[in-house]
Parts: structure tokens; sequence; C-alpha cells
């Protein structure tokens, strides 16, 4: 009996102390900018497995994800060119209906001149860990519309989510402090008013998905200018309510030993 307790207690310590796993990312290149290394390495040093796939032949991102197993795919689209197909943008809607958790980051041209600024790297690492509360997700980073959103609006009118538009320098005056995404950051030192971004996604999309604004312009008239959306409110999204593969092992391991004991004392 006392080694049944044991084995109850420390299976109620396991669900309690298990850290979340890390993800493994995928990074489409599109061309040579730094920022694919310098997202690549900030994502790394926080934890997760990062790959980085040219995509610039088109079918390769459709036949990547369908050989390898990805939990989040960062879409880093600074080309004037269009690259991905139909097959791509199928492949990836697909991707993003199991793993729903979506940010439009249309500043990031940041990563390209600014990669390695602390804050910058904060932004990425809190969408990488709050995409692990949604099963995963799709982060897509581009710029102003219609030159630098070649692949990313096809992607999002793939996936029912109205495009980038625009192109537009008003400062940023909307950075909640109490945002998620922009826990470790300081605002001011993110690429973003000033330089031509595009409009992010708000609001309810075609595909009933709710996008939040994170960070952006609130004009004189109450309109608002979002640089960055996402999927989940300023608070985050809610947990996963799908045990993690790690917690389900040990979860059965503790059952086994249950089970042992048991037949011993019937034995």
């Amino acid at each position: 009996m006392k080694l049944i307790k044991q084995l109850i207690v420390g299976l109620a310590i396991l669900f309690i102390t298990v850290p979340s796993h890390a993800a493994a990312i995928l990074i489409t290149q599109f061309d040579s900018s730094p920022g694919y290394a310098n997202i690549q390495t900030g994502l790394v040093a926080d934890g997760h497995s990062v790959d980085i796939v040219d995509v610039r032949t088109a079918g390769t991102l459709a036949s990547t994800l369908g050989s390898t197993m990805y939990d989040q795919v960062f879409l880093f689209d600074l080309t004037s060119t269009t690259y991905l197909n139909s097959a791509d943008n199928t492949a990836l809607g697909i991707f993003w209906g199991t793993h729903s958790g979506l940010v439009v980051d249309t500043r990031s041209y940041g990563y390209h001149f600014q990669g390695t600024d602390p804050s910058e790297v904060a932004l990425l690492q809190n969408v990488a860990d709050n995409f692990l509360l949604t099963g995963g997700g799709v982060w897509v980073g581009t710029d102003h519309d219609p030159t630098w959103t070649r692949n990313a609006n096809p992607f999002l009118s793939e996936i029912g989510i109205n495009p980038v538009t625009g192109s537009f320098s008003d400062p940023v005056n909307f950075a909640d402090p109490s945002s998620v995404l922009l826990s470790g950051v300081t605002p001011t030192d993110l690429w973003g008013g000033g330089a031509s971004v595009g409009q992010a996604p708000i609001g309810v999309q075609p595909n009933g998905v709710e996008m939040f604004i994170h960070f952006g312009h609130i004009r004189t008239d109450g309109s608002i200018l979002p640089y960055i959306s996402a999927s989940f409110p300023l608070q985050g999204p809610g947990p996963s309510p799908i045990p993690e593969p790690s917690i389900l092992a040990l979860f059965g391991i503790c059952l086994a030993g249950l089970g042992f004991v048991r037949r011993r004392r019937s034995a």
C-alpha cells in the first residue's frame, strides 16, 4: 500500500514539474538575408530545434512538411519574388490547420537590419513560446504590400486570413506592456514606426479566427494600424488541452507500476 501511495505522489509531481517540450521549427529561406541566421540563433538560444530550409524551388516547402515533423513554421518573406506555388501554400495551410497559432509581423525587416537586438530576439522567442500553448503555429514575417508580400499574402489567403496591405510609416504608439509578445521587449527598440511597413490583419477574419493587435499605431480618429497581430489576445492563448508526449509516456510508466504492484499483491 505504501508503494502504491508513493507511485501516485510521484505521478502527481511529474505532471506538475515536467517542463514544456522545445519546439521543432522550420524557417523558410527566400534570399541571402542575415535575418535567417539571426532568427535561428535566437530561437536555438531559447531551447528550440531550428532548421533553415531554402524554399526558392517551387514544391520544396510542401515536400519538406511532408517528410519532416515540425511544430512551428516561421515564414520569413522579405523578397519581391513569388517562390511558393499552390502545392506549397496548400501544404502550409494544412499544417496551420493542426497548428493553429498565427502571428503576422509586418515590421520583420528588423531581423535583417538589427536581428541581434535583444528586443527583436525576445519578441520572436515570445512568439515561439506562446505557440507551444496553441499546439504550434505559423509566424508570418513580412513587410509592406505589394512589393514584399508575394509569398506571405498567398498563404494568408489560403487559410482565410485577410492579406497584409499598404505601406505606412506612422509612429508606434500602441505597444501594451501586458502583451505576452512584448514580455522582456523594449518597444522603442523594435523596428517599426518611421520605416515603411504593412498593415497586419485584425478583427474577425473570413475563416472566423479573430486577430488581435499587439503592436502598432492608433490614429487620432481612433482607427487602428496594426504592425503585429496574433490569433490570441494580449494575455496570450490558453494552454493546449492535449498532454505532451513526454507526460503521456511518464503517465504510462506510472500506470504500469501500479499494475505490477497489484499483481504482486494478488499473487
